[in-house]
């Protein structure tokens, strides 16, 4: 199963917002926001980047359970997508990395100040550094946009 164009194009589009989920040895959700993606050449593997402080929250999580979710959502129109899989590893993000996805954070939170939010307070601390670079395998995809159909498995 291959990552469809539409995954690859969101990375790019400054209205999506990011989060990985995985689940406690409690088996209570740990839902963590992270600053953004990458699709490697592959179209097998997603590079998740958040901030160290985040991803210490749920390094534990991952090494009872190695199941994670990726989910993504637009703050415009609600599109959303979930993408399940397993963590195989993690490092710490390139100076590449933090550039692949700093711009994007400072966008959403010039959109949300724009929208009358406190965006740097809400988003800000997407861009503290050091940042880890996640690695999961996808191995399940599905339309979470609120409408008939939501919860569909993609299949391409």
């Amino acid at each position: 199963m291959e990552i469809t164009e539409r995954i690859k194009t969101i990375s790019g589009q400054q209205e999506f917002l990011f989060w990985v989920a995985s689940v406690n040895k409690n088996k209570v959700c740990e839902l963590t926001r992270v600053a953004g993606y990458t699709i490697e050449a592959d179209n097998e593997h997603i590079t998740i980047f958040l901030p160290k402080q985040l991803f210490d929250n749920i390094e534990q999580t991952l090494k009872v359970d190695s199941k994670i979710s990726f989910l993504m959502a637009s703050i415009l129109n609600f599109e959303s997508y979930q993408i399940k899989g397993n963590y195989v590893s993690h490092q710490m993000c390139t100076e590449e990395n933090v550039d692949s996805y700093q711009g994007k954070v400072l966008k959403i939170i010039e959109i949300l100040s724009g929208m009358g939010l406190e965006g740097n307070r809400i988003f800000g601390y997407l861009l503290d550094q050091p940042s880890i670079a996640l690695r999961m395998r996808f191995t399940e995809m599905y339309e979470q946009t609120p409408k008939p159909g939501t919860g569909g498995k993609l299949t391409h």
